[in-house]
């Protein structure tokens, strides 16, 4: 378990440094794939009306958000259509349980029919989704990072861009297909617990999955086997 606080947030490069990566994450959001991650809210943020990032690819905000007042959690995106960019979400809401409940959430897009799905599973193993299909075309996030814990994190944009996020981050992953279910995810997870320096069950398709086994202060190692990190953010707060 990784714990996240506000204003240190954690991210995924879009690109590796030396470029071996087989699967490069700075194209994987643009097509089908599978997000997939474990959370719970922790500390209140004070003072912010805006969502709360889970992980979000900056820019027009693409991502996955907690609304620490309404309860709700919600996949963000943007799309082009007839030459404008527009803003939508699917969103669920959490009640009875609550946000600092252990919350299971896979986010999954069919380019073919434009089609965002997420599920929620909560801590009793109660789960529900919600579909929603787009117009147009998404719009491009290919030179953007994975954020976890902020929207955005230059200090040259006003601070309601941030979407500044406070949770635990148990385990989080990225696959390049969209179809697997929540129960494949699940399985998955529950064979690598253990896991450190590799996988003992595959999943086809891994972009990156971090389940923070191993990590120190400014790296957290991907067992994935495709050579993206996830990397301690260190420009807040300069």
């Amino acid at each position: 378990m990784l714990r996240i606080k506000k204003g240190k947030p954690y991210y995924v490069l879009p690109s590796q440094r030396y470029d071996l990566t087989t699967l490069p994450p700075s194209e994987i959001m643009q097509k089908d794939f599978t997000f997939f991650v474990k959370f719970n809210m922790c500390d209140v943020i004070e003072n912010q009306t805006t969502p709360s990032s889970i992980m979000m690819r900056p820019g027009k905000h693409y991502g996955l958000t907690y609304n620490q007042s309404t309860g709700n959690i919600s996949w963000e995106y943007w799309y082009e259509f007839e030459n404008e960019d527009k803003f939508e979400f699917v969103t669920l809401k959490t009640e009875p349980y609550s946000l600092t409940d252990e919350w299971i959430v896979v986010v999954q897009h069919n380019l073919d029919e434009k089609t965002f799905k997420m599920s929620l599973i909560s801590k009793d193993n109660t789960s529900i989704e919600i579909e929603k299909t787009y117009p147009g075309r998404l719009c491009n996030y290919t030179e953007t990072p994975y954020n976890f814990g902020c929207g955005n994190y230059f200090e040259q944009v006003e601070e309601s861009h941030y979407f500044w996020g406070d949770y635990n981050l148990h385990y989080s992953g990225l696959i390049k297909n969209c179809k697997v279910n929540e129960y494949d995810i699940v399985k998955f997870v529950s064979d690598n617990t253990k896991s450190k320096f590799k996988l003992d069950n595959y999943i086809d398709d891994l972009v990156f999955y971090f389940n923070f086994n191993e990590q120190n202060k400014y790296k957290v190692w991907d067992l994935s086997g495709h050579c993206n990190f996830l990397m301690k953010n260190m420009d807040i707060g300069k």
